[in-house]
């Protein structure tokens, strides 16, 4: 898609992740929400300022396309919006939003999902409008540094893991197992931790993304379910380069295929998880072949490859 036709592209988001990168300069009209008040993504007065200047921005220069980023607070008032043609005629794309009402989808013209058994999931009035994008891997990747030379597993992240049934599975383990997440109500473990299993708070993500780089594999250990979940660390493990243990049936499948980018594992099933990670590391064959189709996925899930396809649907709503 030309820079011009971008030109027509008003993105709405928060200032993280692909819209806090140089790649996101590709769209040259974009609007962050501010932060005047608590987290940018959650706050009422923060949302409505961008929803206003937005507004304003639509009216004072030619439109095409409305783009809401992860500023999803805002998504139903723009619906709304167009509905009363308040938008002058541009159209409108949001991405991942799991509660639009039935009568809103006639409103939007694209749906940007991160995973296929999701969309599946979608009446069929709103799968239409939903098109699959992969998922990028948020840091920096070429300024890793692996903390150390492997030897241990890692495991992280928050929302909807199975770190119980992780650690469950670490017992026996003649390997160090190290957890990072945000709180202990992440974690969700009430007992005496294994003694081979560390478990470490709130890192900063370079850190985080060196503690991954360091270990000999990841373990992603994910509730089941439709929704989107886990896929950010999955794709962080994929850019690293490494073998992924995590869960079928959990809204990873799109990133990673079992026996390919690694190994999948019923929900809940500590068992699993153990004899999945015994495998990968008593078998250097299948972990290097694991380790060798990672990085090959990886290239889907860069920032470079998402602005690619950001910019590829645009035009498509554009020119529908």
């Amino acid at each position: 898609m030309t820079a011009d036709s971008l030109e027509r592209v008003l993105v709405l988001s928060v200032r993280k992740s692909f819209w806090a990168s140089r790649e996101a300069d590709r769209f040259p009209r974009r609007l962050y929400t501010p932060s005047l008040l608590g987290r940018p993504s959650w706050s009422l007065l923060n949302s409505g300022l961008l929803a206003m200047r937005a507004l304003f921005a639509v009216w004072r220069r030619p439109t095409g396309l409305v783009l809401i980023g992860s500023a999803h607070r805002v998504v139903p008032w723009f619906v709304t919006l167009r509905r009363l043609r308040l938008l002058r005629g541009a159209r409108l794309a949001i991405t991942n939003q799991k509660g639009l009402a039935d009568d809103r989808v006639p409103y939007v013209d694209a749906i940007i999902e991160y995973s296929t058994r999701e969309i599946d999931a979608r009446p069929p009035g709103v799968r239409d409008r939903c098109v699959f994008l992969p998922l990028p891997a948020d840091g920096d990747f070429a300024a890793v540094r692996p903390s150390t030379d492997g030897g241990y597993v890692f495991s992280g992240g928050g929302g909807q893991r199975d770190f119980p049934a992780l650690i469950e599975a670490a017992r026996g383990l003649d390997v160090p197992v190290q957890i990072v997440t945000f709180s202990p109500d992440f974690l969700d473990w009430h007992e005496d931790l294994p003694p081979n299993c560390d478990v470490r708070w709130g890192m900063p993500l370079p850190e985080f993304l060196d503690q991954a780089a360091g270990a000999t594999l990841v373990v992603v250990p994910l509730r089941s379910g439709t929704y989107s979940h886990g896929q950010t660390t999955v794709v962080q493990a994929l850019r690293l380069g490494k073998a992924v243990v995590t869960t079928r049936d959990a809204s990873v499948e799109d990133y990673v295929e079992d026996g390919r980018e690694g190994l999948l594992v019923e929900p809940g099933d500590a068992d699993g998880y153990r004899a999945a990670i015994l495998r990968l590391l008593g078998d250097d064959e299948l972990r290097r072949s694991c380790e060798t189709a990672a990085r090959a996925r990886a290239q889907d899930v860069t920032y470079e490859a998402f602005a690619e396809r950001l910019a590829a649907l645009c035009h498509d709503v554009l020119a529908a």
